[in-house]
């Protein structure tokens, strides 16, 4: 079975072929820059970086077309014809009450449509890409997997807010959770390192990078997320602003005079981690900026971490201890200093962190006589996504022979 896996952000195109048989993969390729004139196209097979080029990917449509003539018509194709495909997997985001592993229906494509506001920057590109594969493949199953998908597991009284109960009952106004393809490969990956029983567990997943989350995972299932309705709210995270009064937006609106769009795009383009360092989104920018002396920038990582701090103290006393807290995304697996931080907190627990081996980037980071595992691990969310995929294709074929 080969199946294609799509990743879509605002100005980013990528895609992964595996053959599920072997879960092998047999191309890739990366596209920056979509509407640009000067985008930057990379692709590889089977291993091996075959095509580097800067050329004018106007669009997601164009970033599409261009991926799939590669794999069919380039010297070294992938595939003889787009038949081959079994599916493609889609790393969606946001389709309300239809999220889960779906086959994209129209009605699943509606409910995406309805919910766009709530992923703004994902899910227009993914629906412009999702109906160009229609198009191109008609007769080819199209899944998402969406990334709340993961969390449907969390209690309901975890995932309400103290809103008007018409709110939640009438515009399914309650915590979805995201990044739920990343953390679903991880906690999977940390059972199976530790040994730990599949269904006896307590463990929390750090997910941190440009977009950042954590999630407690007991015994089995997703039991509470940072991310809520919107991935705006949890951490303080590269350009979101994390958790916040609701009622700063309409004072800030009266103080300054400004509509409720036009404060929410100064939030957006000034809060963060960008904002509150006036540097960059990026850590390690901003790590380079506090080594300097500058003032700013160490509190945007102070308050990073402190973020980070009080999730894991909620989701220990929520979960009623822990076995295990694995790192991963860019700053997780990549800032040791931030690690060692945030994992000394938990000294007083019994935590004890090997140096060496965080400062190496180790997968096991924490010593033999520690009482909770510390772990560091690269995440595979393309992976999940083929898995489900093949799963909803199987499911699909089941039904039809009956």
């Amino acid at each position: 079975m080969k199946i294609m896996v799509c990743n879509i952000g605002s100005s980013s195109f990528k895609f992964q072929l595996l053959d599920m048989t072997s879960e092998t993969q047999l191309a890739r390729g990366h596209t920056e820059r979509v509407g640009s004139n000067e985008a930057s196209v990379t692709y590889w097979v089977y291993g091996a970086k075959d095509v580097e080029k800067i050329t004018a990917i106007p669009s997601h449509r164009h970033a599409v077309r261009d991926a799939l003539e590669y794999l069919t018509k380039s010297n070294r194709p992938a595939l003889k014809t787009l038949a081959e495909l079994d599916g493609v997997g889609f790393k969606t985001i946001q389709a309300g009450e239809k999220n889960g592993s779906v086959l994209l229906t129209d009605d699943v494509l509606q409910a995406m449509e309805y919910y766009k506001s709530l992923a703004p920057a994902h899910n227009p590109p993914y629906l412009t890409a999702i109906y160009m594969f229609k198009e191109l493949l008609p007769d080819t199953p199209l899944v998402g997997v969406f990334e709340p998908g993961f969390h449907v597991s969390i209690p309901r009284h975890a995932k309400i807010y103290g809103t008007p109960y018409e709110w939640i009952e009438k515009y399914n106004v309650i915590k979805y959770g995201y990044h739920g393809a990343s953390h679903r490969y991880v906690t999977r990956q940390t059972v199976d390192v530790l040994g730990l029983p599949p269904d006896s567990h307590k463990i929390i997943t750090c997910h941190l990078g440009g977009s950042s989350s954590l999630c407690a995972f007991k015994d089995g299932t997703s039991f509470d997320v940072s991310m809520g309705f919107s991935p705006q709210t949890g951490l303080l995270q590269g350009t979101r602003v994390g958790d916040m009064d609701p009622f700063i937006l309409p004072y800030i609106m009266e103080k300054k005079g400004v509509s409720m769009h036009e404060a929410l795009i100064e939030l957006g383009e000034n809060g963060g981690l960008a904002g509150l360092s006036g540097i960059s989104a990026d850590m390690r920018d901003i790590n380079a900026a506090a080594e300097r002396g500058h003032e700013r920038a160490r509190l945007a990582r102070d308050k990073f971490i402190y973020d980070i701090k009080r999730y894991i103290g909620e989701y220990i006393v929520l979960m009623q201890g822990l076995d295990a807290i694995t790192f991963t995304g860019g700053i997780g697996q990549k800032d040791a200093k931030l690690r060692n931080e945030v994992l000394t907190s938990l000294a007083f627990l019994g935590m004890q962190i090997d140096v060496a081996k965080n400062n190496a980037h180790a997968q096991i980071i924490s010593t033999e006589q520690s009482t909770i595992a510390a772990l560091v691990l690269e995440t595979n969310e393309e992976i999940v996504v083929a898995r489900e995929t093949k799963k909803v294709i199987h499911n699909l074929s089941l039904l039809s022979a009956r």
